[in-house]
């Protein structure tokens, strides 16, 4: 393609947010609800007012009453993630949970509602305190929370921009001052000045299903190239869904009733753990799928029998996606809510993120991170829980950036041309050339990175064999990425985004040796409650990676670790 037809666009800018989901709105909302007088540019690499995955979730929300306390919830988590929990952090982000929620019911989006007219909450992985709050419109509550919310950000003055994939932050003095990227269509080349950068581009992944297709770790790679320090890699989501099509909401199903039977009808969850059963977080149960199988016990299936007639309305979809999924099953004999549908887990994306403090400051001036493009979870998951810290963190994070904006200093900022050029000879490079194609090197990367004992049952020799396989691909594959046009070249930079993500993921799950939350090495099944209660950080050093082990402030919280999630379990021991 010839660089004749591609334009370059200058952009100038108070704050520009790289990722248009619910973080990235949220951040947009508060700022301009701050200061009106503050340019926001929005910036996404699909479809302009897509809305991210907020768009295709169900819509429910965790949100802490005002009837309820903020510390029985942080005690939850505390008690949920083994003590890998950001004490300081998740109490903030609790205490401002019903506020977003009251945010959300003023945009006229509606939740489910108990006889009397209360909002109905479900119950969490079975424990004490923690509720979602489901949307009315089963299969329709993420989109119509994400058309509300452009819609009033739109009203706001926010500008956005689609089908741009930003790929280099831009530096002056140890600070952001702005970034580059490219239109995926077209192949215009955008250069972006900022006073301050948002990254809301979510988690990394390795593109196993239409739900999270687009989160693939571009923004933790640029932003560790700028220096930001990352966390948690060594935990990945591993998702149990149905083989043979996509489905979401089992996390509205299981506090209701239904449960996994192996091939012989046993709800195998009561071996591995007679307190909780199926309540409980998918890594758990797909921990349990694998040990069952291994055992000759497979195939898995998904049973709904238990669940109450009336609880249905919480479950059946009444409108979008969902409700169309539910009907071509039905075209094709397959009742969801009736018939046993054989399941089996997938690894969907890495919990790891940027290092950031309570306001959204990244380890790097100027740089900032909301949603989850900042690390928050370790690894187990809870219904509802992304929606409600993505509106938290974007809305707290926007505030952040109005004071530093109102601080800082900025008229030194200038970008070096030789930079920007340097930087869109290496980003298009490997247009028009004959090479690998980036599907290809995809397909390597998940073959090594799916098996379940590098997954779901980590092992050392599985590990160190895969993060091998790994070093292969990226002096053999990697370099030699090329793409026919500025589609395929937005596929390669995400394939370098998901090969980076899978390294930190591999040498950190190697470096945790131990079980503990949403990671499991059968080699290490018990805890190191000495050794193990610690942070896992990335930083860039010598441009090499370097990790560490950062100590959990214990002493300094509030709450002590009394329990622990994980003894509700016996794997491996």
């Amino acid at each position: 393609m010839a660089d004749c037809k591609r334009n370059d666009i200058n952009i100038d800018t108070d704050v520009l947010i790289v990722g248009g989901g619910s973080s990235g709105l949220w951040v947009s909302n508060r700022i301009k609800e701050m200061d009106n007088n503050l340019e926001v540019l929005i910036v996404d690499k699909g479809p302009c007012d897509w809305g991210g995955l907020m768009a295709i979730s169900g819509g429910d929300f965790d949100a802490v009453f005002p009837e309820d306390s903020v510390d029985d919830w942080v005690e939850d988590l505390v008690y949920y993630w083994d003590g890998l929990c950001d004490q300081e952090l998740m109490e903030e982000i609790l205490k401002h949970s019903y506020d977003r929620l009251q945010d959300y019911q003023r945009l006229g989006c509606q939740y489910l509602t108990t006889a009397d007219g209360k909002l109905k909450g479900v119950p969490q992985r079975g424990l004490s305190h923690f509720k979602l709050y489901p949307a009315k419109q089963k299969g329709k509550g993420g989109e119509e929370m994400a058309k509300n919310l452009i819609d009033h950000i739109d009203k706001l003055g926010v500008k956005r921009l689609g089908r741009i994939l930003i790929t280099d932050l831009i530096k002056h003095d140890e600070k952001i001052i702005g970034a580059a990227g490219f239109n995926t269509i077209n192949g215009d080349f955008y250069l972006i000045k900022a006073k301050a950068v948002v990254l809301t581009t979510g988690a990394g992944g390795w593109k196993t299903s239409y739900g999270k297709n687009t989160t693939t770790g571009e923004g933790a790679e640029m932003a560790f190239r700028s220096g930001a320090e990352l966390k948690d890699f060594e935990f990945g989501r591993v998702w149990n869904v149905p083989k043979l099509f996509g489905w979401e909401g089992q996390t509205t199903l299981m506090p209701l009733g239904a449960r996994y039977i192996n091939s012989l009808g046993e709800p195998f969850m009561d071996r591995y753990s007679p307190v909780l059963g199926a309540n409980t977080d998918p890594h758990y149960i797909t921990m349990a799928m694998a040990f069952e199988v291994r055992a000759g016990r497979g195939p898995i299936y998904f049973d709904m029998s238990h669940i109450k007639q009336e609880n249905m309305a919480l479950i059946k979809p009444q409108t979008g996606w969902q409700l169309l999924n539910h009907r071509k099953l039905m075209d094709l004999g397959i009742d969801f809510f009736k018939d046993n549908t054989e399941w089996g887990p997938q690894l969907t994306i890495s919990f790891g993120g940027l290092v950031a403090d309570l306001k959204g400051r990244t380890t790097v001036s100027g740089l900032f991170a909301a949603g989850t493009a900042r690390s928050v979870e370790p690894g187990v998951y809870i219904g509802g829980f992304a929606l409600m810290t993505t509106a938290v963190t974007g809305y707290m994070t926007g505030e952040s950036v109005v004071s530093y904006i109102r601080d800082d200093d900025f008229s030194s900022n200038e970008i070096d041309p030789n930079e920007v050029k340097e930087i869109k000879a290496q980003l298009f490079e490997p247009l028009g050339k004959q090479g690998i194609e980036p599907q290809k090197v995809l397909k390597e990367i998940q073959k090594l990175v799916f098996p379940y004992d590098v997954s779901i049952l980590k092992n050392k020799e599985a590990l160190a064999s895969a993060l091998r396989k790994l070093e292969c691909v990226q002096k053999e594959m990697l370099p030699y990425m090329t793409a026919p046009d500025h589609h395929y070249l937005l596929k390669l930079k995400e394939v370098q985004g998901i090969a980076f993500v899978t390294e930190l993921y591999l040498k950190a799950s190697l470096m945790r040796k131990e079980s503990r939350a949403g990671h499991f090495r059968e080699d290490y099944p018990r805890r190191d409650d000495i050794n193990g209660l610690n942070w896992i950080i990335i930083s860039n050093k010598n441009e090499g990676i370097e990790f560490r082990k950062q100590p959990i402030p214990i002493k300094h919280y509030k709450h002590k670790i009394s329990r622990y999630y994980s003894d509700n379990f016996s794997f491996g021991i």
